[in-house]
């Protein structure tokens, strides 16, 4: 088993502080750590050419990451691996002249300009751009990404994948899809953010000797799955229903009724005593009796203050469509004092004037969602869901500064951000969760915790984990539906307790 990388994830900029600390104020030699850097990432490679053999190339770009590049077909060489490199650029640094010479000096054969077609069945190592790019990769470069990308080559990348952005995962262009990503003293946001995910493939945390800069911004990480099963073992188990929680469910207007029936079923799967769901539709007694005959109904009130008295948290939102119930959904965010998780079209009646609500709020956006929320919060900025999706991050801070929530923004490599700024990338989550209903049970799961005594950060991060491991067990294919999802949770709850680890969690090696 390998070991689990650290959870916290650097930017660019802290990248850039941690390399002028450690070289400049410690004096660590740069030639050191690039040396240590490119045995990582040659490790990595000689270790999927284990038992199949081949031949590296090496794309070099005009950096040091290009010298990084160098130095793994230096050192593949020396280990009896062919392996040559391609220079994309004509220009380059002087780190590059460097390595260039020492990997002469060691019988690497080292090409100008792109790779020809009878080069592609190597495997590929991308030292073009670093963290230090911004944009798509132009010019020579991305004629070099766009040949790789033609011929379905495999790849390691240094770093990051050519063409992502390390801190948003943005790809603005031509962008490289690795097998396995090495990247250097932390893992970097744009590896775990769609749409860079889908992109960096396995990800390999190399520890070089690079050291933390004393101010370095720490508000940032993965989400551990070990943390969350550590929490899941403290909750308390409760010796009947009325310590389990009671949950009221705001929704479920007619012709939307299934999304509240959904939330109730992943409330009571997850561990609610109670969950009665208040709603406008007067048919729902009836519906709720055949489906799911353990959920009760109340009435839905439009005075805050009398709705769902007994609940001790409510989820505000799945199915609420009609505008008449709609009117109290302002003045519940404000003024009703429980733990409350807001979802779907309630989001929509968040208010935006930056009041502090009465109680605790998490609010579970999707990009479109948050777009017409920032909308409101910030109507000069033009938010829309493209933008959301090119900056989570910053979306997902925002609101919750605006807002006094803690955010969950929905989406592979879902986000949870606080008021105060701290964040998580969750590494959790696949295709089952591409269908209707899955965040009315995400919903259901988070108020289920706050109505059994969890805090709205414990809450989010268990619910947004283990929903997205629920998922996963269902398969990539088609025909999982969310009360799929749902009925897995008390499954997947006692497996992670048991074993947290997870395949998409960063490896670390040593350099």
């Amino acid at each position: 088993m390998s070991t689990p990388a650290p959870a916290l994830l650097w930017t660019a900029a802290t990248s850039a502080a941690s390399d002028r600390h450690t070289m400049e104020t410690l004096g660590v030699p740069s030639l050191l750590l690039m040396e240590r850097a490119a045995l990582c990432v040659s490790h990595e490679v000689a270790a999927i050419l284990r038992g199949r053999g081949g031949a590296v190339g090496v794309l070099v770009g005009p950096g040091n990451n290009g010298g990084d590049g160098l130095a793994v077909a230096r050192q593949l060489r020396g280990w009896g691996i062919p392996a040559e490199a391609w220079l994309v650029t004509d220009k380059h640094n002087q780190v590059v002249a460097e390595q260039l010479a020492l990997a002469r000096a060691m019988g690497v054969t080292v090409h100008r300009g792109r790779p020809s077609d009878d080069a592609s069945r190597r495997l590929w190592v991308d030292g073009l751009l670093g963290t230090g790019s911004r944009g798509a990769p132009r010019g020579a470069v991305g004629e070099a990404v766009e040949w790789l990308l033609g011929h379905e080559a495999e790849c390691v990348a240094i770093d990051l994948p050519t063409g992502i952005d390390p801190d948003t995962g943005v790809v603005s262009g031509p962008a490289v899809r690795a097998r396995c990503t090495v990247t250097f003293a932390r893992s970097k946001p744009g590896l775990h953010i769609t749409p860079g995910r889908g992109h960096a493939g396995r990800v390999v945390v190399a520890d070089i000797g690079l050291v933390d800069p004393p101010d370095m911004d720490d508000r940032l990480a993965l989400l551990d799955p070990v943390g969350v099963a550590n929490t899941l073992r403290r909750l308390p188990a409760g010796s009947h229903k009325g310590q389990r929680g009671h949950l009221g469910i705001v929704g479920g207007s007619p012709g939307t009724t299934g999304a509240a029936l959904l939330a109730g079923v992943a409330a009571l799967r997850s561990g609610a005593g109670l969950v009665t769901v208040a709603s406008p539709d007067p048919g729902l007694g009836s519906m709720l009796l055949a489906a799911r005959p353990e959920l009760m109904t109340a009435p839905l009130v439009d005075e805050p203050g009398r709705l769902l008295p007994r609940a001790q948290a409510l989820v505000v939102g799945p199915g609420l469509t009609d505008e008449a119930s709609q009117r109290l959904l302002a003045r519940l965010f404000r003024e009703d004092p429980r733990p409350a998780l807001w979802d779907a079209s309630a989001l929509d009646h968040v208010p935006a004037d930056g009041a502090m609500p009465t109680g605790p709020r998490v609010i579970t956006p999707h990009p479109g969602e948050a777009a017409r929320l920032l909308a409101r919060i910030d109507p000069e900025v033009g938010w829309s869901s493209a933008l959301v999706q090119s900056e989570r991050l910053e979306a997902a801070r925002r609101i919750a500064e605006a807002t006094h929530a803690l955010v969950v923004l929905k989406g592979e490599g879902t986000l949870i951000a606080t008021p105060d700024g701290l964040a998580w990338v969750a590494i959790s989550g696949g295709p089952a969760l591409a269908t209707a209903g899955s965040g009315d049970v995400l919903a259901g799961f988070g108020g289920a915790l706050l109505a059994r005594g969890a805090g709205p950060t414990t809450a989010a991060r268990i619910a947004v984990h283990v929903h997205g491991v629920a998922g996963e067990s269902l398969g990539d294919g088609p025909g999982p539906i969310a009360l799929d999802v749902a009925e897995a949770l008390p499954r997947v709850m006692s497996t992670l307790v048991e074993d947290p680890s997870h395949p998409r969690w960063p490896s670390w090696r040593r350099g």
